[in-house]
């Protein structure tokens, strides 16, 4: 399935420019996992698992896009990653009508809205409180997925997939913000936290930020270790991977000292 993906997306001029896209497995096996619950043929299971991770893959695109230009070749490849999302886009709606299924053409563009809707909120009205931050992290990753629960009658999945996506995008958040000094999640953390920014964190604050982030995952975790027992019938490559990302936090959870940053 990720190969036929990567044929649509791995456009050979795009190539050139910009970044090729991730295609995430972990979310092409949610996808999979859900779809063998729901009845469907064969070839609108593999319609809707490829739509949706184009959609994906459209929207982590869009995400690259700098409001920082330093000269034309920074214009150039922004345009570009523009043009490769808005074209993600676009095949995602072709392969939706080839099936014609009005519900789940609702359903998924609500999502994609509510996703929108989240990103600008965290990117520019700065959540209120980290509560709300994670709550919105939490809608970003999951409601494409939702869209598909809601759509096959399978909304009893939901606690465990949104919080083993959750889990799976604030891994990610701490190992750009260990990184780079900075990340999507960790820039409106301390905005929330620190009444005043600075240009340069103390390593005390850095490492104020990522046991908050710990904190959240941990919980996450918990949840996911929960739901878990509920769900005897979890194919066995779904339940390996939840506990390969569930070990991730237990057996890499350093601070930046610690690390040598």
């Amino acid at each position: 399935m990720r190969e036929r993906i990567e044929k649509q997306v791995l456009h050979p001029y795009l190539r050139q420019y910009i970044v090729s896209p991730v295609i995430d497995e972990d979310k092409i096996l949610i996808l999979v996992s859900i779809l063998d619950k729901i009845e469907l043929s064969p070839r609108e299971k593999d319609t809707f698992i490829i739509a949706i991770m184009l959609m994906q893959v459209a929207l982590d695109t869009h995400d690259l896009v700098s409001v920082k230009l330093t000269d034309e070749s920074s214009m150039k490849v922004r345009q570009l990653t523009v043009l490769a999302g808005d074209y993600y886009s676009g095949l995602y709606y072709k392969y939706l009508a080839g099936i014609g299924d009005i519900r789940m053409i609702r359903q998924l563009s609500e999502s994609v809205k509510n996703i929108n809707e989240h990103k600008v909120f965290v990117y520019h009205k700065d959540p209120n409180s980290i509560e709300g931050l994670m709550n919105s992290m939490k809608v970003i990753e999951f409601s494409l997925f939702g869209a598909l629960l809601e759509y096959g009658g399978a909304t009893y999945w939901k606690e465990l997939i949104s919080n083993l996506l959750l889990v799976k995008r604030l891994h990610s958040e701490m190992k750009q913000f260990k990184e780079k000094g900075r990340s999507f999640v960790f820039d409106a953390l301390e905005k929330i936290i620190f009444a005043k920014k600075t240009q340069e964190k103390s390593t005390e604050q850095k490492n104020h930020l990522l046991s908050v982030c710990e904190r959240y995952i941990e919980y996450a975790e918990s949840i996911i270790e929960k739901e878990i027992h509920k769900f005897p019938q979890i194919n066995t490559c779904l339940k390996q991977r939840m506990q390969k990302v569930l070990s991730v936090q237990h057996s890499g959870a350093k601070t930046l000292a610690e690390e040598g940053y």
